[in-house]
């Protein structure tokens, strides 16, 4: 064992147990100014293994707030730079960094941490961590800031409400109405919408977003590094410049960052601690920079939701639907009901076409399909009630 003169003030601590990080694993998806602070406090610590995880690079304007970074940094990707910069704070810490979207993760990634951090900007990856989180039965500690605001809710499987349990009310509306939009479109939709935006492009410039899986203007304002180096140097300067008419900057400073990663961190390491430190926070804590405030916000963990809900884990969750109705009418009703923009449906052991009817594919009450989307890890079983049986 290494020595531990190096954590010699946080052992005083009553209840402290340095063994427990030292043998521990916590994953970090998203390095920006959250992730950073939260790495850095978890390095500083002693933690035995952390994992980095982001698909984004070093820009001038991360540079006030994301504290890992410097100007000798801009263009580079955030994991490695990170993990540079932590092996120098604490040389004794096993640091694995990950340059891709998290959702390419190989699953035994997951499997071996004990505790999952979400420091993210979207709601779309948010929502696929919480669902693997839940699958593997880790406990997450998901936080995020805006301005002078900022939240944190650990979601604990099982045990207390994840992030779908109050998805209605917590994600943004703008994010909700993008989520419940399906993807099967034409580059003549998305020169549309913008349009109507008084933004013009050409109908051969969207065809080319749509190679790259740019699609929508959710797709646009959220395009990360690694979409858009697929695309050449004159696509990817337009794709920026809609970007700034259409998402301007967040505003974000460094001591928000700061005060809720704190906080998170402690949360980690009383997760980690088996609670010997504390009791673990649940809920959602809300932080108002303005009035120095915190509030905390109670949530029960329904035992309906779609992710954590027991009942979705025995029997799946249900969809009254017509026998006449085409798949892809049963898409639409999935993309309005669960918020999923890319659902595909498994029936039996095919995709059925969308153009099929229900009846037409012999679907009878009560029988289940599978939906697969970027939102979940796993598939969501769904039995489809028919309503013309229900009638009768």
């Amino acid at each position: 064992m290494p020595s531990l003169e190096r954590y010699d003030r946080q052992m005083r601590v009553e209840g402290w147990d340095q063994e427990n990080l030292l043998k521990a694993g916590v994953l970090v998806v998203g390095v920006g100014a959250t992730g950073c602070e939260l790495a850095k406090n978890l390095t500083l610590m002693g933690l035995g293994n952390l994992i980095l995880v982001d698909n984004d690079v070093v820009e001038l304007s991360n540079l006030s707030r994301q504290m890992l970074f410097t100007d000798e940094d801009i263009g580079k990707p955030k994991v490695r730079v990170a993990k540079e910069k932590l092996l120098k704070m604490n040389p004794l810490v096993k640091i694995e960094d990950y340059y891709e979207d998290v959702r390419k993760l190989d699953p035994e990634i997951f499997e071996k941490v004990d505790v999952i951090c979400s420091c993210l900007d979207n709601w779309p990856v948010r929502r696929w961590v919480n669902s693997i989180a839940v699958e593997f039965n880790k406990p997450l500690v998901d936080i995020s800031m805006e301005g002078l605001y900022a939240n944190l809710q650990t979601v604990i499987p099982g045990k207390t409400a994840c992030l779908e349990c109050y998805g209605e009310e917590l994600i943004p509306r703008e994010i909700q109405l993008a989520e419940c939009t399906l993807r099967r479109r034409r580059p003549e939709d998305l020169v549309k919408d913008l349009e109507e935006l008084n933004i013009k492009i050409n109908l051969d410039l969207a065809e080319k977003l749509f190679e790259a899986g740019i699609k929508t203007l959710y797709d646009l304002k959220y395009s990360q590094a690694q979409v858009l180096e697929k695309i050449d140097n004159d696509v990817r300067e337009k794709v920026r410049e809609i970007q700034e008419l259409l998402k301007p900057k967040t505003p974000a400073l460094q001591s928000i960052a700061a005060t809720i990663s704190g906080i998170a961190t402690t949360e980690v390491v009383k997760i980690l601690h088996s609670e010997n430190l504390g009791k673990i926070f649940s809920g959602l804590l809300v932080y108002d920079g303005y009035f120095s405030r915190f509030t905390i916000i109670k949530l029960k963990r329904k035992e309906e939701c779609f992710v954590c809900g027991d009942y979705v884990k025995t029997e799946g969750t249900y969809l009254e639907v017509g026998i006449d109705e085409t798949i892809l009418d049963l898409k639409k009703k999935i993309a309005e009901t669960f918020g999923f923009p890319d659902p595909e449906i498994l029936y039996k052991k095919w995709k059925p076409d969308d153009s099929k009817t229900l009846r037409e594919l012999s679907v009878e009450n009560g029988d289940v399909i599978y939906v697969e989307t970027s939102r979940r890890f796993t598939p969501l079983p769904v039995k489809l009630l028919l309503t013309d049986n229900i009638k009768k």
